[in-house]
């Protein structure tokens, strides 16, 4: 048994707990030698119990780290949500002037004698009885392969005065007593595409 008093500290905290008993029994009658290994497990003890806090310590480096991502995670989502309702507004005003008109007849289909969309259009406005309706319009969608679609795909109007718009959706009713042609055939407010695929989503219910 080595003389505990020339034991280094690192190897002496890391003797077993039965190699730690010989070595007590053995000085059980240096009163010196048994206060130096007492002292030295106390040491190790404390330095155990510092490791013990710190890992579970609300103060731990890690802690820290977690808590300051957490807080850009925040701002980062906070600056995301800003944006989106900037967009969604941007979105809004970009299509305060649209209508989408459903069901007219698509390409190398006619509706009451009219072949082209512009004359199509034409057709509906006059039901309507509105006039000088000035605007860009497209389809909305592509057509199925072979150039046609079994469904009629939308037309986007995008007009240029907001009072004209509001004037065709007041008027749109009358297309369900303009006969068989017109009857399908309806005039909505354009929306953004997501929300008008969830519409379309909660029709099917």
């Amino acid at each position: 048994m080595p003389d505990p008093k020339t034991i280094p500290r690192n190897q002496l905290e890391n003797l077993r707990k039965s190699e730690l008993i010989d070595i007590i029994l053995t000085m059980k009658d240096d009163d010196g030698g048994s206060a130096s290994i007492s002292k030295k497990l106390n040491e190790v003890i404390e330095e155990l119990d510092k490791i013990k806090k710190l890992v579970v310590s609300p103060e731990s480096v890690i802690n820290k780290k977690m808590d300051a991502l957490e807080v850009k995670i925040d701002k980062q989502a906070e600056i995301i949500f800003k944006q989106q309702l900037y967009l969604e507004a941007l979105d809004r005003k970009e299509r305060r002037a649209n209508v989408v008109i459903l069901g007219v007849p698509d390409e190398q289909e006619s509706l009451s004698g009219a072949v082209n969309d512009a004359d199509k259009l034409n057709k509906v406005w006059q039901i309507l009885g509105v006039n000088n309706v000035a605007g860009a319009h497209r389809r909305l969608g592509d057509t199925a392969q072979g150039g046609t679609n079994r469904r009629c795909r939308p037309i986007l109007l995008m007009l240029q005065d907001e009072s004209q718009r509001q004037h065709i959706l007041e008027q749109a009713k009358k297309l369900k007593t303009a006969g068989e042609a017109f009857k399908k055939i309806y005039v909505k407010k354009d929306i953004h595409p997501a929300v008008r695929k969830e519409w379309k989503r909660l029709s099917r219910r």
